[in-house]
């Protein structure tokens, strides 16, 4: 019985198989599946091209800039796009973001080497926006100061210390400030604004660090202007072996997200790269920093303690009050003062840190771009100016007079 079944069932399958309308059916459903899936594929492709068309990114970004959303369908472009997009034929018809931040001689050719006449001090900053606009409060509140600045797009550590030591033979300073900013510190483990920086990258370079022997160790970066950079990305060798370094050295580099591809041109396909990336970037900083603070066995927690020592020993040793700015911003509470606090005590630096002056807690002190208030910059400023008036004996500048009334 159970044998007669099995022919039979097969003798009805094969008879299935064979039947005309089975077959038709079949060949419909095929037809069915492939139109849908060519009518899907072409709705994805006309809305691609509509949104590139809808919200193009401008031909001259130096001269114009992107709407909202031309910048937000533009995110996930490939870095090296961007970069090669921010170049000009030369560095004055380049982005602004293309020129900033570049630790060379030019950009210190307008800086003054010495105090202003009538004034009684020169003082160094070294460090990114968030130092410029509290040391910018401090020469408002003392205009007896002449402020020397070196900075660069949300600079890291490595940036601001590299900056120190280049400037540290080119003028007369009094006091040099070396400004840390909490959500850069990640950025000890790169060489350039293009790597962790994905969404708006900046194409500036500096060194990385790390100990030996307890000694500070510098990575140099193969490009170190904006000049070798625009010869290298016409230079596949030089290009290729800059990108190899990224590789090897910079935690943030990944090719996915670096390297140019046809894809670019993608509107649909750079959103998805946009969220990969940024889930990219959020694993690795997750590995660095925490709701918990930073984590203290992260190699480079070693080398950001060694360099905040170096700079306050050389600084003494030239005769110079160095000061660290400690700048807690968003999301990151008072985990930078904790992780420095220490180290600083330690060896006698001189410190502020804007934790209690102007709480990360305390959405009221920020503006919408993640900068400090004005109100808040000038009471660290404040705080700033009084360590450094202390420290040198220097009685406070005197109240402008009241006009007449």
């Amino acid at each position: 019985m159970q044998l007669r079944n099995l022919f039979t069932s097969n003798s009805d399958q094969s008879a299935s198989v064979d039947n005309p309308l089975t077959k038709v059916l079949t060949s419909k459903r095929a037809r069915t599946c492939a139109q849908a899936t060519l009518g899907f594929v072409a709705t994805l492709v006309a809305i691609d091209v509509a949104i590139n068309r809808l919200f193009p990114y401008p031909t001259d970004p130096l001269n114009t800039s992107p709407s909202s959303l031309s910048l937000y369908f533009d995110y996930g472009r490939s870095i090296e796009g961007k970069i090669r997009r921010q170049m000009g034929p030369t560095n004055d018809t380049s982005a602004p973001i293309a020129q900033a931040g570049w630790l060379n001689a030019q950009n210190l050719e307008e800086q003054p080497t010495v105090p202003e006449p009538g004034d009684d001090i020169l003082v160094a900053s070294y460090g990114m926006s968030f130092s410029l606009r509290v040391m910018g409060e401090v020469e408002k509140l003392d205009p007896r100061i002449t402020l020397r600045s070196m900075a660069g797009p949300a600079a890291p550590p490595n940036f601001s210390y590299s900056a120190y030591q280049f400037d540290r033979d080119k003028h007369q300073a009094n006091v040099v400030v070396l400004g840390i900013l909490a959500s850069s510190v990640k950025g000890l483990d790169a060489m350039t604004g293009m790597t962790w920086g994905a969404e708006v990258p900046a194409p500036y370079t500096f060194p990385k660090y790390k100990v030996e022997a307890g000694q500070l160790q510098a990575i140099q970066p193969q490009i170190q202007s904006l000049e070798q950079l625009r010869q290298a990305m016409q230079n596949p060798q030089q290009w290729d072996a800059f990108v190899n370094q990224l590789e090897t050295n910079d935690r943030f580099f990944n090719s996915f997200t670096f390297e140019q591809t046809a894809l670019d041109h993608s509107a649909l396909f750079r959103l998805l790269r946009r969220a990969w990336a940024k889930s990219y970037q959020d694993n690795r900083t997750a590995q660095i920093h925490t709701s918990d603070g930073f984590n203290e066995k992260w190699e480079q927690t070693a080398v950001l303690k060694q360099m905040v020592q170096d700079f306050a020993a050389t600084a003494k040793q030239d005769g110079i009050m160095p000061v660290v700015l400690l700048i807690n911003d968003r999301g990151y509470d008072d985990h930078l003062y904790q992780l420095l606090r220490p180290t600083l005590e330690r060896h006698s630096i001189p410190f502020v840190s804007t934790h209690d002056i102007a709480p990360a807690t305390d959405q009221k002190n920020f503006i919408a771009d993640g900068h400090f208030i004005p109100e808040a910059d000038q009471k660290i400023a404040a705080k700033v100016l009084e360590l450094i008036n202390t420290t040198l004996g220097r009685s406070p500048a005197p109240t402008p007079a009241s006009p007449p009334p």
